[in-house]
């Protein structure tokens, strides 16, 4: 099938949003995206056509007392893109990663599906149940929830078989793979770091990344910033790396995908409590919830690696046992037999 995946959020090479609708569809089908962020205009990458937002419509705050007005004009250049991308890539339907998309699909009266991979942003209850009749088929993500519905649950996966398991000598370096946003708390990373006895690495972007760079700046090279990895170039990139912290600002669950490649990588995995892997096979990780907890683990893991061979070996099966991308890709091939009549 030939299917275009819109979203506002998506940064083209980096993002889940990137990474997992690609490895569970691409080898089955002609992709597409369409996306708000990254570059503008028509490109390809990683063998994929991107349809950008041509120009960003901007507004003064003058236009806050207009506010529906304004809200409907800045959404016309997505939506424009969606049109144009739609019939450029002679689609046979639309994959939304949020609600803003599949509303400019709704507008365009064009075929969509939903595939959550966050919590929808706030919608008027009966705008939301609008979108969500019109939908071809809905999926959620992990510790993706809309009260009052009950759809399916499909893990986010990718194709962990990319990934190498890389035994070192000794633990050196810690790395976080993040979002950078409130929610991913990067500071708790960078203040855990300075109090052990190894040096960090921070790979991501995001609204904090400014102040991330800044406060790498201040630490003397202890702990760095890296521009985000492509996905294809991410499995060498970790090869660096014995340690990986996922950070999360406190939750009843959180499912953090970045956790699974760093199993698979056979790097040893430092998480929050309400992180998926610590509720669900809390003997692959250890948990922390303050930047001294964090060090603690890490010194720790420095003294005792040659102890956490047989634990990263057995993390790694569990991780390619529970979370690897073929699981979701046989139930989507299921789904869309179900829909359109053919996988």
């Amino acid at each position: 099938m030939r299917i275009l995946i819109a979203s506002h959020d998506t940064i083209p090479g980096y993002s889940g949003g990137w990474s997992t609708p690609l490895d569970l569809l691409q080898d089955e089908h002609e992709v597409a995206y369409v996306v708000k962020r990254g570059l503008s205009g028509s490109y390809t990458l990683e063998n994929v056509p991107v349809f950008g937002v041509l120009k960003p419509l901007r507004f003064s705050k003058d236009w806050f007392s207009l506010n529906r007005i304004r809200l409907a004009l800045a959404s016309l250049p997505f939506r424009h893109a969606i049109a144009r991308a739609f019939q450029a890539h002679n689609a046979d339907f639309v994959l939304c990663l949020n609600i803003s998309s599949a509303r400019e699909c709704f507008s365009l009266d064009l075929p969509y599906a939903l595939r959550f991979h966050g919590n929808p942003s706030p919608t008027a209850p009966g705008e939301l149940r609008k979108l969500l009749d019109r939908a071809l088929f809905i999926t959620l993500g992990p510790s993706v929830e809309i009260p009052g519905y009950d759809f399916e649950t499909i893990n986010h996966s990718v194709n962990l078989d990319r990934f190498e398991f890389i035994e070192h000598d000794r633990a050196e370096r810690v790395l976080l793979l993040s979002t950078l946003n409130p929610l991913r708390r990067p500071e708790l990373f960078i203040e855990g770091v300075m109090k052990s006895k190894l040096s960090g690495t921070i790979v991501g972007d995001g609204i904090l990344r400014s102040k991330v760079e800044r406060l790498c700046s201040r630490t003397g090279g202890k702990v760095t910033y890296h521009q985000p990895i492509l996905r294809l170039d991410l499995p060498e990139f970790l090869k660096q790396f014995q340690i990986g912290v996922a950070c999360f600002k406190k939750v009843p669950f959180i499912y953090q995908m970045r956790v699974n490649e760093y199993m698979a990588s056979g790097i040893f995995p430092l998480v929050t409590p309400w992180t998926h892997l610590a509720t669900e096979a809390p003997e692959f990780s250890r948990s922390f919830e303050t930047a001294e907890d964090l060090a603690q683990q890490i010194d720790w893991l420095a003294e005792k690696w040659d102890c956490t061979l047989e634990n990263r070996i057995g993390a790694r099966k569990f991780v390619l046992d529970n979370y690897h991308v073929n699981r979701p890709k046989e139930r989507m091939r299921e789904i869309l037999a179900e829909v359109f009549g053919q996988a």
